[in-house]
């Protein structure tokens, strides 16, 4: 038997925008407290530190997100 999660469930298979614009309102604190130091950081490297308190998904549409918007800098593909 796998192991329990304590990351929150992931969005449900078929979500609307209201239920990934919510996903994304709840990880974007997170992610952008972690890279207020200016650390650049790979998205693994923030996938890894936050898969804890957040599903992988909602931490990648996050960046995704963030990159878009001009909040953070992708770099390296």
């Amino acid at each position: 038997m796998p192991p329990a999660s304590k990351s929150p469930p992931a969005l449900p298979q078929r979500w609307s925008s209201g239920d990934v614009n919510a996903a994304i309102e709840r990880v974007t604190p997170d992610v952008l407290a972690l890279l207020q130091d200016g650390v650049p950081r790979t998205r693994a490297a923030i996938v890894a530190a936050l898969a804890e308190c957040h599903s992988r998904e909602d931490i990648k549409r996050t960046i995704m997100r963030l990159a878009v918007l001009g909040r953070v800098v992708e770099k390296g593909g």
